[in-house]
């Protein structure tokens, strides 16, 4: 089947996206574990959201590091300031924090980002600005989580704790313009921090 554009319905898949599936990550996992459950996800192509869903308090105290040093035109440093404002903390509600799409298995997509089986996924710091080497480049959200809370030794009770998933299924070569618009439309709409690039 020749993949096509359903322009109609993107409105309808980025009202589901908003729509939280699971509350904390921890409900994926085993109990007293950091392995994600066979059924957890389903093994199909979509695009998925990473939350804060738990305080919002923890976003406003001062471990938290919301300044990023980013690689800017001509290889400048161009430093950003995650402000209230951007996150949205003043409506109390949960925070999209990441917006990505996978062609293949929602599961195994959010198993490569958050790496479970790390204590961290970047080097404990006092809260540097810039973006620190992360050690694949498929763990964005858990090394954005990172930037945040620098001086965590283990990151993965706050992980597990204080995110949910949202997720579309978009299966398929038909749904691949499908995925790429939906990805695009939510990152453009939520501006989820942990996403944020510039232009060189």
């Amino acid at each position: 089947m020749s993949a096509v554009v359903h322009a109609g319905t993107l409105g309808r898949w980025f009202e589901e996206l908003c729509r939280i599936k699971v509350q904390r990550l921890r409900d994926l996992v085993k109990p007293q574990s950091c392995r994600f459950q066979t059924d957890a996800l389903p093994t199909s192509g979509g695009v998925y959201c990473f939350w804060w869903t738990g305080s919002r308090q923890k976003l406003r105290e001062k471990a938290c590091n919301r300044e990023i040093e980013l690689a800017g035109p001509g290889g400048r440093a161009v430093t950003l300031r995650f402000d209230d404002e951007w996150l949205g903390l003043s409506t109390d509600l949960p925070v999209p924090l990441y917006v990505g799409k996978t062609a293949y298995s929602l599961l195994k997509r959010v198993k490569q980002h958050l790496l479970l089986q790390r204590a961290r996924v970047t080097a404990v710091s006092k809260g540097q600005k810039k973006k620190q080497a992360r050690p694949t480049t498929s763990c964005q959200a858990r090394a954005g989580v990172e930037h945040l809370f620098p001086s965590l030794s283990d990151s993965r009770t706050l992980v597990l704790k204080e995110h949910g998933l949202s997720y579309v299924v978009l299966d398929g070569d038909e749904h691949a313009a499908n995925r790429f618009y939906l990805e695009d439309l939510a990152i453009g709409l939520m501006r989820p921090a942990l996403n944020i690039d510039i232009e060189r």
